[in-house]
This record gives structure tokens, C-alpha cells and sequence, in this order.
């Protein structure tokens, strides 16, 4: 039997599964240029004020479905500092899932606050 903190790791990171990628989908829609998995790591550190922290082991994963479903497009670039990169660009597909995403996050809230009792609930 499991105990309350298995409990609510894995609750944690059931919660975040599905909005990480929204999240990402984000993050590149934002970006003016091209992005590579470790800025897209630091961006959502850096927009939560350090309270997101995804590791590597976590962001590649989603990154690779994202693009095995036509959301990203990926090109190799020369690095300074060492192999060539990965990056990510959102593909047009890409920024019509971030808006049906961000819809489907919105419509959990207001219906998860209404559950809750949040006051307010829409």
C-alpha cells in the first residue's frame, strides 16, 4: 500500500503531464528565434520565477512527440560550446494546438474550480 507523499508525487506528475506540453508550445510561441530544450528548460524556469523546474529527462520526451505529431519542426545547429543542438520552431499545427490546449486547460480550471468550491468559478 502506498503511502500520502507516493500519493501526491504521483498526482504531481499526472497534473503536470498533459500541461507541460502546452506549456512548451508556449514557450516556443513566444520566442522570437529557433529554441533548443535547455532554453525552453531556463524560459519556464525563468516565467515561474524558479517554481517550474523540468528536467531534461522530462522535456525531451514531450518535445519529441510534440514533433512525431507535426506541432514542431526541428533543424540541427552548430553550437559554440560544444555538438550541434536540436532546435524547435512551432509549426502552424503548433500554434493552433497551443490555443486549443490553453482552451482545454481554461475549461478544466473553471469546471475543477466549480467542483472545489472556488468562489471563483466561472
Amino acid at each position: 500500500m502506498g503511502s500520502l507523499d507516493d500519493y501526491v508525487r504521483k498526482l504531481d506528475r499526472e497534473l503536470r503531464t498533459g500541461l507541460l506540453s502546452v506549456l512548451v508550445l508556449s514557450v516556443l510561441r513566444k520566442g522570437n528565434a529557433d529554441q533548443y530544450g535547455y532554453q525552453i528548460i531556463e524560459h519556464l524556469k525563468e516565467l515561474t520565477g524558479g517554481a517550474l523546474v523540468v528536467p531534461e529527462g522530462t522535456i525531451y520526451p514531450i518535445l519529441h512527440a510534440l514533433h512525431n505529431y507535426g506541432l514542431v519542426k526541428t533543424r540541427w545547429g552548430v553550437s559554440e560550446n560544444g555538438p550541434p543542438r536540436k532546435y524547435y520552431r512551432l509549426t502552424e499545427d503548433g500554434k493552433r494546438a497551443y490555443g486549443e490546449g490553453v482552451g482545454l486547460w481554461r475549461a478544466l480550471v473553471d469546471n475543477s474550480r466549480a467542483v472545489l468550491g472556488d468562489k471563483e468559478a466561472n
